[in-house]
């Protein structure tokens, strides 16, 4: 999966108000991964809730489209992120 077909995954599946919710979220996850006190597993967690909240914030109402947006947002930026670190950042285990 390249970042063109991700591009298309997010437009295809997300509301339009809420792509930003994505952006937001990568920065928020990549504060949380530099705090000391938070523990890696904690991050989808916090990202998720947080991804809910904007969601239901941006689109302007608690529904189930607004639960699912937000899950979906913290879904592809878990994604991108992962994505990234497999492709860009150079593993032990790649360099032997």
């Amino acid at each position: 999966m390249n970042q063109t077909d991700l591009i298309a995954l997010a437009q295809q599946y997300m509301a339009d108000k809420a792509l930003i919710v994505v952006v937001v979220l990568l920065v928020i996850g990549y504060f949380l991964k530099r705090t000391p006190r938070i523990q890696d597993w904690m991050i989808p967690w916090f990202l998720t809730v947080a991804g809910v909240a904007l969601a239901c914030g941006i689109l302007q109402a608690v529904s189930v489209e607004s639960v699912v947006q937000g899950i979906l947002a913290a879904g592809i930026a878990s994604l991108t992120h992962q994505l990234w670190k497999q492709t860009a950042e150079k593993r032990k285990v790649d360099a032997e």
